[in-house]
């Protein structure tokens, strides 16, 4: 579905079918495009089948590919839900050429709406063409990145003081969850490293390279993210680790209870186990206190054993 479409000109906008001059340049935003619009794309701009595929299956990895036509860009968009506490994914392509540039968003992850009203409130920077809508979408792609490693931070650190501070075992379940969210982030983050890498080494055509100081900006705010995500990684490690460890005190402290309540119990068993074999002989059976002594000596016995386990700690 197309979301804009617009031609600039020194950086102000102007409408689209007005006769290009030099140093005008056209911005296609699109969301959930579908095939047919991507082929009227492909055939107008004369864009790549290859990236235009890419673009539609929206299965691919963070990457940069460079055509003779244009530049093609895939980026990964996620947001935090704080309601499902999970990562959404969602992806844009970016193909770039002089002439134009072309942004299609699956998911909604990122609305690029704000990117174009944004750098239209600012024309010196729109003046700069398709790299300042490069730089400017993948600018707020980071620090969206580094919101979203916030979040996930906020659910290791709580699980950390569940774990550590209270030292009481925690679902196992939540901790493999928050893992899981934090590994779907990682596999967004990480590849964009080698694009942003090249981007910012000022060597990629179609992409002006008097903006690899910006670039080379990004790529340590998405350092600073991995560096984070690794770290989240590490904890959480640690924390199923001492989650593990606690389980089994636990189990071990409940097999200790079980084993002296048996223990105690395997007296009055005995006892009653031996009366109750009805023998002919048994002296104590006619004996006048002989019940109240059984049932004194019982006493005796169990509460001497419940002392001895109750020292050792295990009741």
């Amino acid at each position: 579905m197309l979301i804009d479409q617009a031609r600039y000109r020194s950086g102000k906008r102007i409408h689209v079918d007005e006769a290009a001059q030099p140093g005008d340049f056209v911005w296609v935003g699109l969301a959930e495009a579908r095939p047919a619009e991507m082929d009227i794309l492909a055939e107008d701009y004369l864009l790549n089948q290859l990236a235009v595929e890419d673009t539609l299956s929206g299965k691919q990895r963070p990457k940069l590919d460079e055509y003779s036509q244009h530049l093609f860009l895939l980026l990964k968009t996620v947001a935090y839900d704080s309601n499902t506490e999970r990562v959404k994914l969602g992806d844009v392509s970016l193909f770039v050429a002089p002439e134009f540039v072309i942004a299609v968003r699956h998911g909604d992850a990122m609305p690029l709406k704000s990117v174009r009203a944004e750098l239209e409130s600012h024309p010196e920077k729109l003046s700069f063409g398709p790299t300042a809508v490069v730089h400017e979408i993948v600018d707020r792609l980071v620090d969206q990145y580094l919101e979203v490693s916030a979040r996930l931070q906020e659910d290791v650190e709580q699980l950390e003081d569940a774990v550590f501070d209270d030292e009481i075992p925690s679902p196992a379940s939540r901790l493999y969850f928050v893992k899981r969210e934090v590994i779907e982030f990682r596999r967004a983050v990480l590849p964009l490293v080698q694009p942003l890498t090249k981007l910012a080494q000022g060597d990629v055509e179609f992409i002006d390279p008097e903006f690899a100081m910006q670039f080379a900006d990004v790529r340590d705010h998405l350092l600073k993210v991995m560096d984070e995500v690794e770290f989240m990684n590490d904890l959480i490690d640690a924390a199923l680790h001492a989650n593990s460890a606690l389980i089994q005190v636990k189990q071990n402290e409940d097999m200790r209870k079980i084993t002296a309540w048996v223990a105690i119990g395997a007296v009055p068993t005995m006892v009653a186990g031996i009366y109750g074999m009805n023998f002919d002989h048994m002296p104590e059976l006619r004996w006048t206190y002989g019940y109240p002594a059984v049932l004194i000596g019982l006493g005796v016995v169990c509460g001497l054993l419940y002392r001895k386990f109750h020292r050792v700690n295990w009741l």
